[in-house]
């Protein structure tokens, strides 16, 4: 029994050291143009925003577009096939429910996503978060994640600065970010 006991210490010591490393391996931010109204479209692809292997294994992902200035959209995902039916954030003690579905039904793969789309001041409060806890709703049912400054093993954590940099070099909403 000891011996897994070790064995999930280095695991985990080998995660946590790694950091920088899986944040160049993991999908990065992009700006596109849409092709059939030339909008603008500033996309972070999902990438994990558990802290540890003892929460829930989620994924997040978030999208601005020029079409919907005041709104950020967010993917959220679960691994395994899983109805996903809502989320919300708990941001240093104060929970956040105005997140509407953008999407009717869960996409389904090796990860289950789903669409949703929240203020952009609200999605600010979560990436400036120190604890924020992440709850995704399935059918009768729900997992938690964490992330945020004090939480140091998700890869998210990286993911928002460079996207929030990315809003402020196209003048989006400065007074907001």
């Amino acid at each position: 029994m000891s011996r897994k006991i070790i064995l999930f210490a280095i695991v985990l010591s080998v995660m946590s050291g790694c950091a920088n490393f899986n944040d160049k391996m993991t999908p990065s931010l992009s700006v596109h143009q849409d092709q059939f109204d030339g909008s603008l479209s500033i996309e972070q692809p999902p990438v994990s925003a558990s802290s540890s292997l003892s929460e829930g294994w989620h994924t997040l992902g978030f999208q601005w577009n020029q079409n919907f200035p005041n709104e950020i959209f967010l993917v959220v995902g679960v691994s395994g096939i899983e109805n996903v039916v809502g989320v919300m954030f708990n941001v240093d003690g104060k929970v956040m429910t105005n997140i509407k579905d953008a999407s009717t039904l869960t996409k389904y793969g090796d990860w289950s996503t789903r669409r949703f789309v929240m203020p952009i001041s609200d999605f600010v409060k979560v990436a400036q978060g120190s604890d924020v806890k992440m709850k995704v709703m399935q059918i009768d049912t729900y997992s938690v994640s964490s992330f945020g400054s004090i939480n140091s093993g998700a890869i998210v954590n990286a993911k928002f600065a460079p996207f929030i940099k990315k809003l402020k070099e196209q003048k989006i909403f400065p007074s907001v970010i």
